[in-house]
């Protein structure tokens, strides 16, 4: 039974989708590219089961100890560079 649920996801993202190969090479690389395919059927998913804005507003009441942690990592590797620029300007600025 586990395999076909499996099956069914596996081919939703290949045949729906179109996502029949990786557009990176490395293994680190793809298993970076297939959480991030596996993290938007997932979030696509909830949204079909609970609709959108049961879904935001669950995201919202989220308590849990590692959302803090989740935002950080967030803020830390999408807007490094950012960052950066700006410790550098308020660096020469002092």
């Amino acid at each position: 039974m586990l395999n076909i649920i499996n099956e069914h996801i596996f081919g939703t993202i290949k045949r729906q989708w179109g996502y029949n190969h990786t557009n990176l090479t490395g293994l680190e690389k793809v298993n970076g590219e297939h959480s991030l395919i596996m993290l938007v059927y997932n979030i696509k998913r909830a949204m079909n089961i609970l609709g959108v804005a049961e879904l935001i507003a669950k995201l919202k009441n989220w308590k849990s100890p590692y959302k803090a942690k989740v935002c950080f990592v967030f803020k830390v590797t999408c807007f490094k560079h950012y960052i950066a620029t700006l410790e550098t300007r308020l660096s020469i600025a002092a």
